[in-house]
Order: C-alpha cells, then structure tokens, then sequence
C-alpha cells in the first residue's frame, strides 16, 4: 500500500508564519523521500506565487484564511480539498476539531486515517474570550476523542490530554538543525555591550511586556526585538509605549533564513517569554546556536531545554540575570540537540503512519532515517 499524505490546518510553506509553518518547511522535503506523495494545504492569501509543487511538496490553496475565526472554515475546505487525494490526514492544530466527528466518519468508511497534533492548549490562552476558549476547549476534545492518533510536541502536554487519548498519543516535537549557520560568526558586542534578542509573535502569554521592562530596568546593552507588532492591540501598544526606551530596536517580522541566522549568530543572550504552548519551535531552533538562553520557567520550557537554558519566574529575576551575562559558561548542547533533528522528527512521523497501516502492505519508500528519541512515545 502506497502512503499518500496530507497536511492541513497551517498558513502553508514556504514559512511565512510560525510553528506549524516551520515544521512543514523543513520536514516536509523529507517526507517526499518517505512517503509516495505529500500535501500541505495553504492560505491562498498569504502567497503571491502559487506553483502548484514546493520542493517535491503538492501544494493545494484553500481561498479562506487559516488563522483567526475563519480557520474553522478552513479547516473544513482543506480536508474536503485533500480527502479524495490522500489515505492519511495530518491535522494540524484543533480549529476544526468540531468537524472531527465527520472526519472519523469519512475516514472510517473509506480505510483512511486521521491524526491530530493538538498544538499547545490553545483554550488556555488568555487572550481570548471566554466563549472563544470555550469554543476551543470543545473543538480540543473532539479532535482527540475522534482523531485515530493524537500527537503533542512536549511532555507537559500530557496532563491535558482526554482518557481516551492518552493511549493513542505519540509525543513528537519539531526540528531545530535545519538553521543556518554562518561559518564566521559576527563579533556579538561593540565595545563590550552585550546583544540580546527575541523573535516571537507578539502575545500576551509570550511575556513581550515582562521582557521589554526587565530589559529597560536593567539598562544592559542592546535589545533588538523581532515581531509581528501591528498584528494586535496589545502589540501596537507595546510598541508605541518604548519605542523611545534606550537599546531597544523593535523590529517587523522576517523569515528570510540568512538575515535570521546573522540575528540568532550575532547575538549574546536570547530571551525566551513563552508560557504556554507547548515546545515553541523558536526556542528549538535557538538551540542550535551557543548564545546563553533565558527562558521563562514552566513545565513546556523546562521539558524543552532541561539544563540548556536559564530559567526566570519574574521581572526581578531576569533583570539580575541581565545583570550577570559576563559569568555564562557555554553549555554543550550536543544532547539536547540530538532531540530535534530533522531526520529524526520526520521518522517519528513516518514510523508512527506506518504502524497505522501495519496489517496492510505498507510501501514506506527510505527505511535508512535513523530512530528519533521522539517515536519512543508513540503509541501501540
């Protein structure tokens, strides 16, 4: 049996957004080597060029946005666009969660499987209202009670999982190797001033206002921080409440790789304020670099970097952090890197597909990607 997989639920590929986005731009050429054909369904209004094929990847435009209210809709079309064309769904993210019992269905009557990765409880998020969240929270469990497996990309998700997922559930988290690294790394100070940086969406459970306060308390170097800062209320505010505070440069969003590996390589010290979501890709690929990294303490971010990273609970403790950046002693990250690999990442999935087909004759066309530390979760 051949493996035709699909894809659905992100803004596309190439990046031009975030998480799920990254994921798919840097796996999803591995995975035309694994699998027989690869889909990813795309936000037509986010690309000017709209080549049917991306690196060997069939890319299918769905003409609703798949983000805010509309990407319930979404959702819907681009599982109608892929189901006829695929044997294997890959949900991403729980938008259309209310629609996963027709998914099932469809899936069921016809041999096909569909999986969901949860993406990081967005019902939590305080951002949006509470009928929003509610709405989240339902589409949440459904897409786990009905999805033939559940993936999470962090350990500390499994609290949150329903009784019924708990045993069909695969822990996989996203690559972070696939960044560029210069040959010769940019001198990071000017004159012994330290350089500390952020790329992140600008939301209020990432912490952007604990960040920026600490930094113009401490009055420590430089801060160039990189974001979608027009995107929101909360974003323009911030923006317009230090945009004349010493050192800091707040910057618009980029996902030209060249221009965000001179950022990542040329920087000191990278602070990390997310507080929900899961594994955030960003810190996974800030990994690969061998800058000193502070990140906000909770369970998904300690799951993510254990020993690698420093950790603050507060303002006060990333201002004496701040205050302390010349005593950091390079870690070895060799380890904790060897966790988020692009090869590994994308066997766990292919290992994971496949044994959902596992009584069929499954044709999984490269068998030399190495075991990820990722599959080692997933479910019988």
């Amino acid at each position: 049996m051949k493996i035709k997989a699909a894809f659905i639920g992100a803004v596309g590929v190439p990046n031009n957004y975030g998480g799920f986005e990254m994921f798919l731009d840097s796996c999803s050429p591995t995975f035309v080597r694994i699998f027989d054909e690869v889909m990813v369904t795309c936000d037509r209004t986010r690309y000017e060029n709209r080549d049917r094929y991306w690196q060997g990847v069939r890319r299918i435009f769905i003409p609703v946005r798949a983000n805010g209210v509309l990407s319930i809709l979404h959702d819907l079309l681009a599982f109608l666009a892929v189901f006829w064309r695929s044997n294997v769904v890959i949900v991403l993210g729980v938008s259309g969660g209310v629609f996963f019992p027709l998914f099932r269905l469809l899936c069921s009557v016809t041999g096909k499987k569909l999986i969901v990765n949860v993406d990081g409880i967005e019902w939590r998020r305080e951002k949006y209202s509470v009928a929003k969240r509610t709405f989240l929270f339902i589409s949440d469990r459904l897409a786990q009670i009905f999805a033939h497996r559940v993936v999470i990309d962090n350990e500390a998700l499994r609290q949150f999982l329903t009784r019924s997922a708990q045993g069909k559930t695969c822990h996989i988290a996203y690559p972070g190797d696939h960044v560029i690294r210069t040959a010769d790394s940019p001198d990071s100070s000017i004159g012994g001033t330290p350089r500390c940086l952020t790329i992140c969406r600008i939301e209020p459970e990432n912490n952007c206002h604990l960040l920026i306060e600490a930094f113009a308390k401490a009055r420590q170097g430089n801060y160039i921080f990189v974001g979608n800062w027009e995107a929101s209320r909360y974003g323009r505010e911030l923006r317009s409440l230090y945009r004349d505070c010493p050192g800091l440069e707040m910057r618009d969003p980029t996902y030209n790789k060249a221009e965000l590996a001179s950022l990542r390589e040329s920087c000191d010290l990278y602070l990390h304020g997310h507080s929900v979501g899961g594994t955030n890709p960003s810190l996974v690929e800030m990994l690969f670099y061998d800058c000193r990294i502070l990140a906000f303490d909770c369970a998904f971010n300690r799951c993510t970097g254990a020993d690698a990273l420093d950790y603050f609970r507060d303002e006060s403790e990333l201002v004496a952090h701040l205050h302390s950046i010349e005593e950091y002693a390079c870690v070895n990250r060799a380890e904790i890197r060897s966790r988020y690999t692009v090869e590994g990442i994308s066997s766990a999935y292919a290992k994971m597909i496949s044994g959902m087909f596992l009584s069929k004759d499954v044709d999984i066309r490269s068998q030399s990607l190495p075991r990820s530390r990722e599959s080692d979760q997933s479910a019988q």
